[in-house]
């Protein structure tokens, strides 16, 4: 009896610590809108996993219709972020974004870019989402991006992902946050060198 609850604590231990080397961040926004309707829609959600972190989400439905999921997973194995926005005015096009960025231990990033525009018609809607993971089979960033209109409307959605494993310095140790901060900065800079 001894030995049976032994190797039941042990493997209860083993998949906990197993669980825990991971982080992820998931979130998904959307927002309609028509002429002939006083108020659209908005949605959101957000989830995360991971030892800290935190989900928001935030929606506003009336003449702009507004959506948004923020979700971040902290673990030893790295970062992951997720933010996905959505907005559908009165008039205008229908915009859905979403950007997902994970950062491992070893410096490796995956990152990927969700759009998506509906225009050209009475009523339009546009949804946007993504998740970012990091664990012990690596990382991983996928987006979604989709939207609705009516006749003779027309839908742009398009997704992107990317992967960057960065030359370390042997012997320095990089913690995930230093290495997102890093990665944001070196992307505004590029962001300044286009606009000039």
């Amino acid at each position: 009896m001894k030995l049976l609850a032994a190797l039941t604590t042990g493997l209860i231990t083993s998949m906990l610590s197993a669980a825990a080397l991971a982080s992820d961040a998931e979130t998904s926004a959307s927002a309609s809108s028509s002429r002939y309707q006083r108020n659209g829609t908005a949605a959101a959600s957000a989830r995360y996993d991971g030892q800290l972190g935190f989900a928001r989400t935030r929606t506003r439905s009336g003449r702009i219709n507004l959506a948004r999921g923020v979700a971040v997973g902290i673990d030893r194995s790295g970062v992951s972020l997720s933010v996905s926005n959505a907005i559908a005015p009165k008039l205008g096009p229908a915009i859905g974004t979403s950007f997902n960025i994970s950062i491992g231990r070893d410096g490796q990033v995956s990152a990927s870019r969700g759009l998506s525009v509906s225009q050209g018609s009475a009523y339009r809607s546009a949804t946007a989402g993504g998740r970012a993971s990091t664990g012990r089979h690596g990382r991983a960033a996928s987006a979604l991006a989709s939207g609705k209109t009516g006749r003779f409307g027309r839908v742009q959605a398009t997704t992107s992902s990317e992967h960057y494993a960065p030359r370390l310095t042997v012997g320095t140790r990089h913690s995930p946050l230093s290495l997102l901060r890093r990665h944001v900065q070196s992307k505004v800079q590029r962001v300044r060198l286009v606009r000039r």
